[in-house]
């Protein structure tokens, strides 16, 4: 498997990522990206992919911590 291009992001950047791939994922479920976006097959297994990227990189680099308050980055 390549390297995770999400983990060189800062927390902030991947807790962002996270809450967008969760939505996205959402509309899977309900069947939203088939019909208003035209996702095939290819495009749902690529979003797959990137959700469980993000989810590496967010237990990396985020797991739990508010990214507001964290002085690292």
């Amino acid at each position: 498997m390549s390297t995770n291009p999400f983990l060189s992001l800062s927390p902030a950047a991947v807790d962002v990522l996270d809450d967008m791939v969760e939505e996205w994922l959402d509309k899977d479920r309900h069947g939203e990206l088939n019909g208003c976006y035209g996702y095939g097959p290819k495009r749902s297994d690529a979003l797959s992919l990137i959700a469980d990227q993000v989810r590496e990189a967010w237990k990396a680099r985020v797991n739990y911590r508010d990214v507001e308050k964290d002085e690292d980055e």
